[in-house]
């Protein structure tokens, strides 16, 4: 205000009428040049806040369809090992477990290795990829050669280990509490 009666000593009230009208189109734009820039910040936000949520909800599915898949996967693997060593042992395997010398479930095991190693990921593929060879192989070892089996079935508890420790860092269980 004080800057206005200061313009009236020295210009002529023409002047100092168009400088207000300009100081006043200036604040105007100002203001919607600043309500533009943050009505663009606040979709910007929106957008990005929506790609997070559905990018997050994407993640939570892939990590829980990767946990269901890690968890059949280690358990086909052990029922077929458990299979193996019964057969071993003389005693029959559960039903449809051998069908025409092929032993159906670990047939499976490696179909769905590869129909689902996009979630697994490479590091689940590579280490699951590796116990369903051993036990292929110790399918195949004479079931009356004890050492031969003893050989083919040394590293299945380190694999064991291996599975356990990259679950949990994929799925942090142990971290989890009620």
């Amino acid at each position: 205000m004080t800057q206005l009666l200061e313009w009236f000593t020295r210009y002529s009230p023409t002047v100092v009428l168009l400088l207000a009208l300009a100081a006043g189109l200036l604040f105007v734009v100002k203001l919607i040049v600043e309500r533009s820039i943050a009505s663009g910040f606040d979709r910007k936000t929106r957008m990005f806040d929506a790609f997070l949520k559905r990018r997050s909800a994407f993640e939570e599915k892939v990590l829980s369809d990767r946990f269901a898949l890690v968890t059949s996967l280690h358990a086909r693997l052990e029922n077929v090992m458990t299979n193996l060593n019964r057969r071993r042992k003389g005693k029959p395997p559960t039903a449809g477990f051998i069908e025409n010398g092929e032993i159906v479930p670990l047939t499976s095991v490696f179909e769905d290795l590869e129909i689902h190693r996009l979630v697994l990921g490479e590091d689940f593929h590579a280490l699951f990829t590796r116990m369903a060879r051993m036990a292929l192989e110790t399918a195949n070892v004479a079931m009356s050669d004890s050492e031969a089996w003893e050989k083919s079935v040394e590293g299945w508890p380190g694999l064991r280990q291996e599975i356990r420790v990259e679950a949990e860092r994929n799925f942090g269980i142990n971290q989890i509490h009620w």
